[in-house]
């Protein structure tokens, strides 16, 4: 069996055509979820980058595996290791587990590099990492090294190809001629409004409408720091027009990425193995449009952060055109691949296996509701049930527009537009006590050190509530 993963920085499953956005972002991707099976409600347990991937290939929470940032207090990653040669059977981590049960595993990523995350390197049959841009690097330069590598490899049988592209990550610097294709389709989101963004430029932080760093974003003194060199980029957004040009410089990244995946596809027909390759699309997290007034980056614990595409094309496996609606968690992820491959889970993992689901059995798995967090800007705990999604802030960072505690209706406020918190007591107190109980469970598995929340509270010198010690 061949596997091909997908890994795609900042892609919110809303901007991709087969998830039902009006513009053409991803024909190539699209082609795949025609042919295979969507899930509309897939969710990083932690974000931004750092965490979410940790989730996917440790198959443990954030609040075990120890990450909940990119780097500092909130990046200790927790593993038992063995004395030499890597982590004890018990928490072994995906690829590792792969490779001990007969399948190869490649890679092609700078994302090691980038959050100097060693642990993530290791054990793959091959490990490339194409250049030392770390996640600077472009589509066209993994490409540069994935397709010949696929000339000679794509006929071996049994192996697992992990293919990180970051090109939809902030910023949007490819030429505007990738936005093109979209010329002819305006962008159809209506929120937010002049109004909306009018009452976005009091908002502080970085990333919001009157703060869009470009360059060191550190050194907030500098001139240069709102001027965009960035044709796809606007200075800041002011108005409904700069928020149309981000969107569109977003749209024009992922189609860019889609391009490249179609390179690969393309090769893969060509030494005909497509038709029998299992084929995953997939990202590490979205970003945000407006949501919390923050525009084209990811620092909080909203549900388009944390909501995440997942397309699975399984050849006489999945049904084409199949649409999955069950709440589904990246470190889900791990299980399932390994329950359909014939390889025993590990023991600590805190996933299950979707596999019911993607054969359109008659007991299809599901979770009633997902606790996820971030630790990077904002420290935020949330749950997200079938209907709320309630937010916890211990630090807001330097945003001034988070209150401690926020619930949103889901199902009628996808922007997270009214935090009707007051209006909902018993929603807060049934949300309060999941989350509890969540958070008792997981201290009480093998291996858990500290909550990451709490040592990243230490680490900026804020005071450390009592339920999270």
């Amino acid at each position: 069996m061949r596997v091909i993963y997908f890994d795609l920085d900042c892609v919110r499953p809303d901007h991709l055509g087969c998830y039902g956005y009006n513009r053409p972002t991803s024909p190539n991707i699209d082609r795949m979820a025609a042919e295979g099976v969507r899930f509309t409600n897939y969710y990083c347990t932690s974000s931004p980058c750092l965490p979410s991937r940790s989730g996917l290939y440790s198959g443990r929470y954030g609040i075990r595996s120890g990450t909940l940032s990119n780097h500092g207090a909130g990046a200790e990653f927790h593993i038992e290791k063995e004395l030499y040669c890597g982590p004890k059977p018990e928490n072994e981590i995906f690829p590792r587990q792969l490779r001990r049960h007969g399948l190869d595993t490649y890679c092609f990523s700078t994302f090691a590099d980038r959050h100097n995350v060693w642990w993530w390197s290791a054990g793959w049959t091959e490990f490339h990492t194409p250049n030392l841009k770390g996640g600077l690097d472009t589509g066209a330069e993994i490409n540069e090294k994935v397709l010949p590598w696929l000339e000679n490899n794509a006929r071996r049988d049994n192996y697992f190809l992990h293919i990180n592209y970051w090109d939809a990550h902030r910023v949007y610097s490819k030429d505007p001629s990738w936005a093109e294709p979209l010329k002819d389709y305006p962008v159809a989101q209506e929120w937010p409004d002049e109004a909306t963004i009018a009452r976005h430029q009091s908002v502080t932080g970085l990333f919001t409408a009157a703060t869009q760093p470009y360059g060191d974003h550190v050194k907030k003194d500098k001139k240069d720091f709102n001027k965009s060199p960035h044709p796809l980029m606007a200075d800041t957004v002011s108005c409904r027009a700069d928020f149309e040009l981000m969107v569109t410089g977003y749209d024009a990244m992922i189609r860019y990425v889609d391009d490249h995946i179609g390179q690969v596809l393309e090769l893969l027909e060509k030494q005909d193995v497509l038709k029998d390759t299992v084929i995953i699309v997939s990202a590490d997290h979205g970003d945000s449009f407006g949501e919390h007034a923050v525009y084209t980056d990811h620092v909080n614990a909203d549900n388009c952060i944390h909501n995440i595409p997942l397309i699975i094309r399984w050849p006489g496996v999945t049904r084409q055109g199949g649409v999955d609606e069950h709440f589904m968690a990246n470190v889900d992820f791990a299980p399932t691949l390994c329950d359909m491959l014939g390889v025993p889970a590990v023991e600590q993992w805190d996933g299950k296996s979707y596999r019911n689901n993607l054969e359109g059995g008659a007991l299809p798995e599901d979770r009633d509701f997902i606790v996820w967090d971030t630790a990077l800007y904002t420290v935020q705990r949330a749950v997200r049930t079938k209907q709320y999604l309630y937010m916890r802030t211990y630090d807001s960072s330097d945003y001034n527009n988070w209150e401690d505690e926020e619930l949103y209706d889901m199902t009628k406020d996808r922007y997270q537009t009214e935090n009707i918190a007051g209006q909902k007591p018993e929603v807060i107190a049934e949300c309060r006590r999941l989350m509890a109980d969540w958070v008792a469970e997981q201290r009480a598995k093998p291996g858990f050190v500290s909550d990451p929340l709490a040592e990243v509270l230490k680490e900026r010198g804020k005071p450390v509530p009592a339920e999270l010690l």
